[in-house]
């Protein structure tokens, strides 16, 4: 009787066997899904939230993107965000790990000049008006813009952008 216990071979204890390795299972998948919710110290790379304002000739940049790319090559982590009403903000588990980073600001707006007309394969646009990037190089391509993410610190940057 000991054995058919320890075993569940026992007919009359099949239900009971069956539930409760029903249950061990079901408590491993919970303890399992909980510890992959909180990972392996919560924050590995130590990443920190970055924040700020953009505004273009004063006036709050309507819409944008602003990207973080490493200055050093060690460094593998890039983070940005999208700028709307003059305001970006990157949150921890998307942000950046301290160190040094080029700042690069973009914001493109619709070519108000007519379509050009023609043939398709023609040099026209058939229909799509191009794009013109309304944030100088050195806030971009040829950006002059380095921060310094800190542990902890505010980590808030904020750019007024001169065109004129």
């Amino acid at each position: 009787m000991g054995l058919e216990k320890k075993l569940c071979f026992s007919p009359s204890k099949e239900t009971h066997c069956i539930m409760e390795c029903f249950r061990s299972i079901s408590m491993l998948v919970v303890l399992s899904v909980a510890s992959s919710l909180t990972g392996c110290g919560g924050n590995p790379l130590n990443r920190q939230a970055v924040s700020g304002e953009v505004k273009l000739d004063g006036v709050s940049l309507d819409q944008g993107t602003i990207e973080f790319r490493p200055t050093q090559r060690k460094g593998t982590v890039s983070s940005g965000a999208v700028i709307r009403d003059g305001k970006y903000n990157i949150e921890t588990q998307k942000g950046l790990p301290p160190g040094e980073y080029r700042v690069m600001i973009f914001s493109a707006a619709a070519d108000k000049s007519p379509i050009p007309a023609g043939p398709p394969g023609s040099g026209s646009f058939e229909g799509h008006r191009p794009t013109i990037e309304r944030i100088p190089p050195q806030y971009n391509t040829k950006t002059e813009q380095i921060v310094e993410i800190t542990d902890g610190g505010s980590n808030r940057f904020s750019y007024d952008i001169k065109t004129k």
